[in-house]
C-alpha cells in the first residue's frame, strides 16, 4: 500500500464533546478537518459509541432514562480527502 497513514486518537477517559480538536457531533461546513488525506492514504479513526461513553455495562434503566442527549452522535473528524491527478 502506498501513501501515508493518518491516525485520529481520542482520550477514552474524556467524552468526545470535551475534545473538539478531534471530534464533533454534527456535520457543518464551518468545522475544520482534523486530517487532510490524499488518495491512497490510510486513515485510522478512534471513536465513541452513540452516547459518547455515558452507557456502560453497569448502567441501569433508570440512568438510561436520564441520559444527556446533547452529545449524542459523536463523530471523529472531519477528514478532508483530496486526490492527485496524473500521478
Amino acid at each position: 500500500m502506498t501513501g501515508t497513514t493518518h491516525r485520529i486518537d481520542i482520550d477514552e477517559s474524556r467524552p468526545l464533546i470535551a475534545q473538539p480538536e478531534v471530534g464533533h457531533n454534527r456535520w457543518h461546513e464551518g468545522i475544520k478537518p482534523v486530517v487532510h488525506a490524499r488518495s491512497g492514504d490510510r486513515v485510522v479513526l478512534q471513536t465513541r459509541d452513540a452516547f459518547d461513553g455515558q452507557v456502560t455495562q453497569q448502567t441501569t434503566p433508570e440512568e438510561v432514562a436520564r441520559l444527556d442527549l446533547s452529545p449524542v452522535h459523536p463523530l471523529t473528524g472531519p477528514v478532508a480527502i483530496g486526490w492527485c491527478r496524473g500521478g
